[in-house]
């Protein structure tokens, strides 16, 4: 699928796929399984790293020699855009939503250790910072550069693409394991990947329920934004047939808001990685595992309904939350 898209192959692909027995047991669910993009290789993994296999190819094609991203200052996206940077020989300049902090840490550490450029904008929000973008391409243009504008999150055509080869992926480790869930339970944030997931489902004749869970906006803004991607996507890639998709998203767990720590979402975490060695990061993958374990505990999925949670990464963040230590 998409075989003849430029792409720069770095991730460790395909990730694994495996069964979650303990939390399944634990919560009532027989047959859980959990698909690991957490595992997707360079500088910690995490879903990002699949988009930026293709980004990067097509900043490779059109020549660029600079990548330009923005996040927010623990941003997963922005770490793998300065990994995958630092792989392929280009310069990575990232525009960081918040006041820079006395001490590095988490995903900004990593950053500054991947040698990216970082600015930072203390009165902009991170889906906010993508209107600077032209005016610093232009900047860069100036000075010589050629660079590439990536949106947060690489939610751009090119960004959604790679998400419906992973469910190419995905449809292969199914029939290699003989399992065939009814949902996948995935956190949703700029909506790029559940995008991708809902394009390849359509492209392949899944009958799959995905299901997003948004950790930042409500379910119908985010509904609009997984909409225009798509419209946008088939736009830029012929082959694609046009199509209605069903776009499922949950709002219920956002809780005090992005990035906002509760008592859920720290009980998920433990129960993932006290269970079955998992890490959720609290800032997206947290709040999807909330959502699955309080669907399967209130019934809304049924015992032997097969179930698969996709984990989208974001481990270093943990380290910034020293909360998640207390008793």
């Amino acid at each position: 699928m998409f075989d003849e898209l430029p792409r720069v192959r770095i991730a460790f692909l395909p990730t694994p796929m495996h069964r979650l027995k303990n939390l399944g047991e634990s919560i009532g669910l027989d047959n859980l399984w959990i698909k690991r993009d957490d595992l997707t290789g360079i500088s910690f993994g995490g879903n990002k790293t699949r988009k930026l296999e293709f980004v990067v190819g097509d900043a490779k094609t059109n020549k660029c020699d600079t990548l330009v991203t923005v996040g927010g200052i623990q941003s997963n996206h922005c770490r793998q855009t300065a990994a995958v940077a630092a792989a392929t020989g280009m310069r990575c300049i990232l525009l960081l939503a918040g006041e820079e902090p006395d001490q590095y840490t988490g995903n900004l550490l990593l950053d500054k250790m991947l040698g990216a450029e970082m600015k930072f904008f203390p009165d902009d929000a991170p889906l906010m910072l993508n209107r600077r973008l032209d005016e610093i391409i232009e900047t860069l243009t100036e000075f010589g550069l050629t660079p590439y504008a990536i949106p947060a999150g690489a939610a751009m055509p090119v960004g959604v693409i790679p998400y419906a080869v992973a469910m190419d992926e995905l449809t292969s480790q199914f029939k290699e394991y003989d399992y065939h869930p009814d949902r996948i339970i995935v956190a949703t944030g700029t909506g790029g990947t559940l995008a991708g997931l809902i394009l390849g489902a359509h492209m392949l004749n899944l009958d799959i329920d995905i299901i997003g869970i948004t950790v930042m906006s409500p379910a119908e803004e985010v509904k609009e934004r997984v909409q225009d991607l798509l419209e946008r996507t088939v736009e830029s890639y012929p082959e694609i047939e046009p199509f209605k998709p069903t776009i499922n998203v949950d709002d219920s767990f956002i809780g005090k808001g992005y990035g906002q720590l509760d008592d859920g979402v720290v009980s998920a975490i433990e129960m993932f990685a006290k269970m079955d060695g998992i890490f959720l990061d609290p800032v997206y993958t947290g709040k999807a595992g909330l959502a699955l374990i309080r669907m399967a505990l209130a019934d809304d999925i049924a015992t032997d309904s097969p179930t698969l949670f996709y984990h989208t990464g974001g481990e270093p963040v943990i380290f910034t939350y020293s909360e998640l230590g207390h008793k």
